[in-house]
């Protein structure tokens, strides 16, 4: 998997560089995963699974959209985080729905939509929208996890997914556990023909 560079630190918020890319720019960042697509696949049998990322130059729904249209499709996949992807604006149905080729795993979890007004309004980097609990346990957010799942299945093949929460820092590692195993069950509610892994004994 790989995760593109946020355009500002995390910490500070301090711009490293311009959140918008120039036309030239795009064009570099599309040959050069394409350069990388194709070191994965031919020297080492891979397949790379890009992940768009909050604060980053491929965030939005647009964003996404160009990226896949510009990258070779033998060469990169997407991995479809749905929360960043909603962090962004982005559709997640709507992207497994027109770009069924191009998703190649699933990180699955949700935004809390109340949250994201006031990190929008504050303008919070991605580590402050954590620490305000904008990443929320399914069922409570955005998207609806269902029409996700009955989209990838639509798909008809075999497709890989994680269950994530982002939350960090954590404090008290007994917090995540029961998060994960409650999610799972959701999941498993969401389709008969899903298969989640359960989580570790504590």
């Amino acid at each position: 998997m790989v995760i593109p560079a946020m355009w500002r630190d995390d910490v500070s918020g301090e711009a490293l560089e311009s959140s918008d890319l120039s036309a030239d720019q795009w064009k570099d960042l599309l040959a050069g995963h394409d350069r990388l697509g194709r070191v994965l696949a031919e020297d080492y049998g891979l397949q790379q699974q890009f992940h768009s990322h909050a604060d980053s130059h491929v965030c939005s729904q647009p964003d996404i959209e160009r990226f896949l249209q510009g990258t070779n499709p033998s060469l990169v996949s997407l991995c479809l985080d749905t929360g960043h992807a909603e962090y962004g604006g982005a559709d997640s149905v709507d992207l497994i729905s027109r770009y069924p080729d191009r998703i190649g795993y699933l990180h699955l979890k949700q935004i809390d939509p109340d949250i994201l007004v006031n990190v929008r309004q504050q303008n919070l980097t991605w580590a402050a929208a954590n620490l305000a609990g904008v990443m929320t346990e399914p069922p409570r957010g955005r998207p609806d996890l269902s029409r996700v799942i009955a989209a990838a299945e639509n798909l008809g093949r075999p497709l890989f997914g994680i269950v994530e929460q982002d939350m960090y820092p954590v404090a008290d590692f007994g917090v995540p556990l029961p998060i994960a195993r409650r999610t799972r069950d959701y999941l498993l509610a969401c389709s008969s023909r899903t298969r989640v892994a359960s989580p570790p004994d504590a």
